[in-house]
């Protein structure tokens, strides 16, 4: 018999999110049209975001996966 898949598609939420912070953060995703606002969003937040962002994408792959 084949091998049993364990995956937890809940998993994909974190991941995805992560994942759109992190293009946020780096700039790729304007955060507004307005460059001004823009710009001020990623000076408060920019930083803590291309820290944070990566964490809670591995926490959404070893959910995907059944690690936790």
């Amino acid at each position: 018999m084949g091998k049993d898949i364990n995956v937890n598609l809940e998993g994909l939420i974190p991941l995805l999110g992560g994942l759109y912070a992190n293009l946020l953060a780096r700039g790729v995703v304007r955060a507004s049209k307005d460059p001004v606002k823009n710009d001020a969003w990623l000076r408060k937040w920019g930083p803590t975001l291309k820290w944070l962002a990566p964490l809670v994408m591995l926490f959404g792959l070893l959910l995907l996966t059944g690690v936790l």
